[in-house]
Formats: C-alpha cells, sequence, structure tokens
C-alpha cells in the first residue's frame, strides 16, 4: 500500500511536472514565428515611410523575423487604418501611427470605418518633430513676410500643397494662412513626396513638409525653407527661424508617431514590441541617423501612449471647433 502510494504521488508529480513544462513552453511560445505586416499609410519615400523602414530593419533583426512594411495611402492614413481596425489581434499586423488617422480625421469630420479610441491598442509614441515652411525657389521668396506679401500681391492665382486631405500639414498650412490673414486654395497628393515633387517643379508654391525630407532639396537651391513650427530651430536647417521667433506662437505645432496594432493585442506582445522598439529609438545610432535629426525621441509605454491618444483626440476636436477649419 505504501509502494503504490509512493508510486501514486511519484506519477502525479511526474504528471503535474510534464503540465509545467507544457505550461511554461506555451508561455514562452517565441513570437513572432512569421513575417510581420506593418502597414504605413502613406506613400513610399516620404518621410514616414523612410523612418518606418529604419525602425522596421531594426525591429526584425531582434525579433529574428521579417518586419515587412505595406504602404496603404489614401484619406489622409484612414484607409491603412482602417485594414489594420480589421486585421486578427495576433501580432503580425501592425500600424503606423500618427495624429491624422487617430485624431484629426474623426474631429474634423472625414468618415472612417473604425473608432480610433476603441479599434487599436496602442503599444507606443516613437517621436515628435516639426514641419518646415518650404517654398518653391522661382518665386524668389525668403522670408515668410515675403510670402505673405507676394500672395496678396497675386491674389488667388497661388496654391499650397498638402500631403493630403486634413492631414496634419495641411492643419498647419490652414492656421498659418489664417494667422497671417491669406487664403489660398489647397492641393491634396497622396503623402508628401508627391507633394514635395510637385512644390519644386512649381505645380503648387507653397507647403509643409519635415527637414528629413525637404532639406537636401533646400540645400540644393530647389526650395526655400522660411521658418519651422518647432520650440527650437531644426539641426538640419539651423539657419530657418522658427514661427514663435517670427512673433507667430500660434503656428508652433509638432507632429508625432507611433505604432498601434488591432484591439485585443495580447499584452505579451504588446510589452515584447514596446521593449524591443524603445531599444532601437533610445539606440545612438538610430539617433544619428538624418532621418531623425529634427525628431524628440519619445518611447513612451503602452498605458502612457494611451493616455496620451485620448488626449490628443480631445485637443484636436477642440481646435477644429476654435479654428473653424472645415474639409469641402
Amino acid at each position: 500500500m505504501i509502494y503504490r502510494t509512493k508510486a501514486f504521488v511519484r506519477s502525479l508529480g511526474l504528471a503535474l511536472g510534464l503540465l509545467l513544462v507544457a505550461d511554461l513552453s506555451w508561455a514562452a511560445d517565441p513570437y513572432p514565428t512569421r513575417t510581420i505586416r506593418w502597414v504605413v499609410p502613406w506613400p513610399a519615400g516620404g518621410v514616414a515611410d523612410t523612418q518606418a523602414r529604419i525602425i522596421a530593419d531594426q525591429l526584425g533583426k531582434a525579433l529574428g523575423q521579417q518586419v515587412m512594411i505595406d504602404n496603404r495611402a489614401g484619406a489622409s492614413g484612414v484607409l491603412g487604418a482602417d485594414a489594420v481596425a480589421r486585421s486578427k489581434p495576433d501580432g503580425y499586423t501592425l500600424l503606423y501611427v500618427s495624429p491624422n488617422e487617430q485624431a484629426i480625421a474623426q474631429a474634423i469630420g472625414l468618415e472612417v470605418g473604425y473608432d480610433a479610441a476603441k479599434d487599436f491598442t496602442p503599444i507606443t509614441q516613437f517621436l515628435r518633430r516639426p514641419a518646415v515652411l518650404v517654398v518653391n525657389a522661382a518665386l524668389n521668396v525668403r522670408t515668410v513676410a515675403e510670402l505673405v506679401a507676394l500672395v496678396k500681391a497675386k491674389g488667388g492665382t497661388m496654391s499650397y500643397g498638402t500631403p493630403s486631405v486634413a492631414h496634419f500639414n495641411h492643419f498647419v498650412t490652414e492656421v498659418f494662412n489664417r494667422r497671417v490673414g491669406i487664403k489660398v486654395p489647397a492641393v491634396p497628393y497622396k503623402g508628401e513626396a508627391p507633394m514635395i515633387t510637385d512644390l519644386i517643379g512649381g505645380q503648387v508654391d507653397y507647403g509643409f513638409g519635415f527637414a528629413t525630407t525637404v532639406d537636401p532639396v533646400v540645400k540644393a537651391g530647389r526650395l526655400h525653407a522660411l521658418a519651422t513650427t518647432g520650440a527650437s530651430r531644426s539641426p538640419q536647417l539651423p539657419d530657418v527661424p522658427t514661427f514663435t521667433e517670427l512673433g507667430m506662437p500660434e503656428v508652433e505645432m509638432t507632429i508625432w508617431t507611433g505604432m498601434a496594432g488591432p484591439a485585443g493585442l495580447p499584452p505579451k506582445i504588446v510589452e515584447r514590441l514596446q521593449v524591443e522598439l524603445s531599444k532601437i529609438l533610445r539606440n545612438p545610432a538610430t539617433r544619428s541617423r538624418r532621418e531623425f535629426a529634427d525628431s524628440e525621441i519619445i518611447a513612451s509605454k503602452p498605458e502612457e501612449f494611451r493616455v496620451f491618444l485620448a488626449a490628443e483626440r480631445m485637443r484636436w476636436v477642440k481646435l477644429v471647433k476654435e479654428t473653424g477649419i472645415k474639409v469641402q
């Protein structure tokens, strides 16, 4: 009887041990085991796409699986965001996020197929960066005052470019136009890169880009940079004043970016991604890249990002109401 009891205990212990091992094996199940698709809701070639590809390459190495960029441009980021919101929350479909599809689109009245507050799982906020007011070099304009005088002199013959309808840069341009008292029609594009191309070619006269994109063409003399929307001057364009320096603090605005997944993304996957992304963003090798030179690194925790997003949505609703900006 004692022998049988001991045998039973040993058998029970073995069974429990096997269960424990199985449980630990499940808990340690590696993520990812296949390619991750990271939806960037902007076309290839722009600053968002460029920064995302740098991060994706390093994230893929850290995770041991490829992180593939999927450019889904259109509707100010809404098309790409909608695709991710409808995807399975397994960590294999992620979204590059910004104020455009997470706050501005709904605040300004665009029809979207998702609820930004409920249909995504925040992972981390990457960074913040200012925008740069640039003009076609053929206009021979070197200051904001000269641009304003030219617009007023030419009446309604000038236009400005925006990466998309209701894009952050669209909003910043309208804030600027109202501040200086000019009315200029917007020409929307499907991303920053095609907008800059047409700006260089003279199809539009001015617009807001990002230092990462405009710095090379400004230095080549093909565009002139007039002012930046940051709190301090851009390291890439140190001779360009801020709008605050020019007495226009209302135009001091910065865009942010980050990563999110569909609603219901498992906490362990969220934590793994945030930890690896934080390492990448805080790595001096990443921060020293030209593509990140004008950016303030944030690398927030998921809950911090969630709180920030809630406040950001409220802020944009307020800004839209205060300015009366509408998308026609």
